[in-house]
């Protein structure tokens, strides 16, 4: 083995320790708030578990640098679940290693529109020149109130709920 492999299983394991912590934060922030929607962005979600099938085939293949192709396969794998945006009442939780935060729906304004992959909604925040979309989840009954509920302060009418 050279030390390229011991470099690369150690960088793989402090990496899925920070990405455990980021889904340890992340749960927590979303049992925080009952009322939570999830929102998730389509074409990332499938680049993702493009990402991990290729991941999985060359820790099968690979038999001399198995041991970081499988870290990092656990990286991908848990990385999936912090893809998910909890939208809560009071704003969007936000997880990171060391703690979860919400950042106030104030900070935010939203849009309903059609992209290439279908309905999306999509969140500016202050000073962001570029909105995250998201595709997936957002005709869910409680995200559509809850946007619903959010659209008023933007004097905003809701295409969903018409």
């Amino acid at each position: 083995m050279s030390i390229w492999w011991y470099f690369a299983t150690i960088a793989c394991s402090v990496g899925v320790m920070i990405e455990s912590l980021c889904c340890i934060n992340l749960l927590r922030g979303i049992l925080r708030h009952k009322e939570a929607a999830i929102v998730i962005n389509l074409p990332t979600l499938l680049i993702y578990f493009i990402a991990i099938i290729v991941e999985i085939i060359l820790a099968i293949f690979n038999k001399d640098f198995s041991v970081p192709w499988i870290l990092m396969t656990v990286i991908m794998l848990l990385s999936v679940l912090c893809l998910c945006v909890p939208l809560t009442p009071e704003g969007i939780v936000s997880a990171g290693p060391l703690k979860s935060k919400l950042i106030p729906r104030e900070e935010y304004s939203y849009e309903f529109s059609k992209d290439k992959m279908g309905d999306c909604v999509k969140i500016y925040r202050n000073g962001a020149s570029r909105p995250a979309v998201f595709h997936l989840g957002i005709k869910n009954m409680k995200t559509v109130k809850m946007l619903a509920d959010w659209y008023s302060k933007h004097d905003y009418e809701n295409p969903l709920t018409k």
